[in-house]
């Protein structure tokens, strides 16, 4: 491992900020990892117990996952504290006030803040309108994209290992919009949820569970849906961690695996739907006992992937077309160079990420930064002006989806991004 990651292993955050609001007080942080052509992004939270620490471990999975991508952004987070009762503010207005606190930095476009744990387009509405500003273009439910890429994760490790998904033992943590939809995924490829845990508990079933009969009570009672699940007691949320299962999928807070329930994990493989799911120490653990750990930045990257595609004017079918076949091959690549290097998982994606980072940070600009078309990837391919024009033109009304023109900016937009990510393996 060379000396770059592990120094920035050690290495604080640029910016950490406690933010104030007046007559309310410290109303939440925000910390700001690293930035890329002085920019960073990353969701904002909204819990009771929102920390700087846990945002601090957040936001450094955030630059790695900007730089696993390829996409020159740097790497942040900011939580809000959500109290039964916040002062006599609404939940509205608390969010202006957090907007209007860190305005300097979204009107100056170091921070551009996103959806998380407890928010809502809503409330990023709202914390853009305190900040003097809007939401730039349109936003999509990133989730399905991010369910996508923790699943193609899943599938290429199968093929990789030639480890058949049909029977596949399953654990979930959380049972959310991602986490449901991804193991409705897994069911439909065969395998078995056996296990599901949200903050009320844990519930079991050896011979598996209908996984759309669980998304039907959690849309009906939440977190509390595991004590409606007929014939499945209710234990700890904890006891999720100790079962016999092949796959387990983190998908709740920061460090849920950690030095006191790690030595309980039966898992041959943990594949996060969460950010930071462990600690450095319980990674190291799995690690020493050949447990295969897939980081966070790399099973769950999908709902960035679709935040930056966005930007350039694709949509959701472009985010999955690009999953199903660039994020495919270089996750499989990945496998097998680390394979074949002798190293971990875990580690060799790492080295290769903060590779990625140091390189985009690097360079001041970017032919795939945040303000271009998509029409524009492909006017490097010696195209004259106005068949420039005709394919933003096309691109820019949806017009062709299939079409040869929306081929060409997507498969540049790929080589762009994780295409280089691969061709960084090369070296």
């Amino acid at each position: 491992m060379d000396s770059s990651f592990a120094d920035q292993n050690e290495s604080p955050p640029s910016l950490a900020m406690t933010i104030s609001a007046d007559g309310l007080g410290v109303i939440g942080y925000l910390v700001v990892d690293r930035t890329v052509g002085g920019s960073a992004s990353g969701g904002t939270r909204f819990a009771r117990d929102v920390s700087i620490a846990e945002l601090t471990g957040l936001a450094r999975s955030m630059t790695y996952k900007w730089a696993f991508l390829n996409v020159p952004m740097g790497g942040a987070k900011a939580g809000v504290f959500a109290y039964p009762r916040q002062g006599c503010c609404k939940r509205s207005q608390l969010m202006e006030a957090f907007g209007r606190s860190i305005s300097p930095l979204i009107q100056q476009k170091v921070y551009y803040p996103g959806l998380d744990l407890g928010t809502r387009l809503k409330d990023l509405q709202a914390i853009m309108k305190g900040a003097g500003s809007t939401l730039a273009g349109e936003h999509f439910d990133s989730s399905y994209a991010t369910a996508l890429t923790v699943f193609e994760t899943i599938r290429q490790v199968s093929i990789f290992h030639r480890w058949d998904l049909r029977g596949l033992r399953v654990a979930l943590e959380g049972f959310g919009k991602v986490t449901s939809s991804v193991a409705e995924m897994l069911q439909n490829a065969g395998a078995i949820v056996v296990g599901v845990s949200t903050r009320e508990g844990t519930i079991t079933s050896n011979n598996g569970f209908d996984v759309q009969q669980l998304m039907l009570l959690n849309e009906l009672f939440g977190d509390d849906f595991v004590h409606h699940a007929i014939g499945s007691e209710v234990m700890s949320p904890r006891h999720l961690y100790s079962l016999e299962v092949d796959l387990l999928i983190p998908g709740l807070r920061p460090w849920a695996i950690n030095e006191s329930n790690v030595d309980d994990i039966k898992a041959r493989w943990i594949v996060p739907v969460s950010d930071a799911p462990a600690t450095g120490t319980a990674e190291a653990k799995l690690i020493e006992r050949k447990v295969l750990f897939v980081p966070d930045f790399v099973s769950n990257c999908g709902g960035v992937l679709s935040m930056a595609m966005r930007k350039h004017d694709f949509d959701l079918d472009d985010v999955a077309q690009l999953i199903s076949t660039t994020f495919a091959e270089t996750v499989f690549k990945m496998l097998s160079e680390s394979s074949r290097r002798g190293e971990y998982f875990a580690q060799f994606a790492r080295s290769l990420a903060w590779r990625n980072q140091l390189n985009l940070a690097a360079s001041e600009t970017s032919s795939i930064g945040t303000g271009i078309k998509a029409s524009q990837l492909i006017i490097n391919k010696d195209w004259g002006g106005i068949k420039q024009r005709i394919a933003y033109e096309a691109h820019r009304r949806q017009s062709q989806l299939n079409g040869p023109i929306r081929k060409s900016a997507l498969a540049r937009y790929a080589e762009m991004t994780l295409g280089a990510v691969a061709g960084q393996m090369d070296l």
